[in-house]
């Protein structure tokens, strides 16, 4: 990659701007971040960083990939226990690894622009709903919940309560909130939700007997 003038990129300086907009982000949340104070800390100017990013919207979006991990696909051989670690995955990412006060603005100041809501989503958004969409698929596929069950579309309602507080406020998703949810749908999508409980109850090593 390398910059409009033709000159290559320099790694250390993009690795610098984007660890000095995350430390900004949590020390000033969106509204106090300026391309000034990036470049004034990572020891660069302010048209370096618009040689790189020319949205200053995409350089926060390409700074909070840098501290979002991807989540792992939990394997519980238990649908519901595997549906709660999800959804506490999903909050987790939200409430302990984003800074405080920057999503909600942000996805408000990348609205008018496709391109720039699309790169937000696939992103910070579209990667922590992957682990809950095969845990979902599996369930489906083990016969867990009804065939008819939309994988994409129950994560939607799981992800949607998460999304909603770290948006507008409310009470984090803790561990006991994610259980709540998670059994609220359940009881309207699962085969058999209380044999699902059965099951979560049962130690690791004795579920797959308990399943059939």
């Amino acid at each position: 990659m390398s910059t409009a003038a033709g000159r290559p990129r320099d790694p250390a300086i993009d690795a610098a701007v984007l660890a000095a907009t995350v430390g900004l982000l949590r020390e000033g949340g969106y509204a106090g971040f300026a391309l000034e104070k990036a470049a004034a800390r990572a020891g660069t100017t302010k048209a370096a960083i618009r040689r790189r990013w020319p949205a200053r919207q995409r350089l926060v979006i390409d700074a909070l990939a840098t501290v979002v991990v991807t989540p792992p696909v939990p394997d519980n051989d238990c649908t519901r226990c595997d549906l709660h670690e999800s959804v506490r995955l999903l909050a987790e990412t939200l409430d302990e690894r984003l800074p405080p006060g920057v999503l909600a603005p942000l996805v408000a100041d990348c609205a008018a622009d496709p391109e720039l809501h699309r790169a937000l989503v696939e992103t910070l958004v579209q990667p922590s709903r992957g682990a809950a969409a095969v845990a979902v698929r599996r369930a489906v596929g083990r016969g867990d919940l009804r065939p008819e069950v939309d994988p994409e579309l129950f994560v939607d309602l799981l992800a949607s309560v998460v999304y909603q507080r770290a948006l507008f406020g409310g009470a984090p998703v803790d561990a006991a909130a994610a259980a709540r949810l998670v059994d609220l749908l359940l009881r309207g999508v699962a085969v058999d939700f209380d044999h699902l409980v059965h099951i979560g109850r049962q130690p690791r090593e004795d579920r797959h007997r308990h399943r059939h």
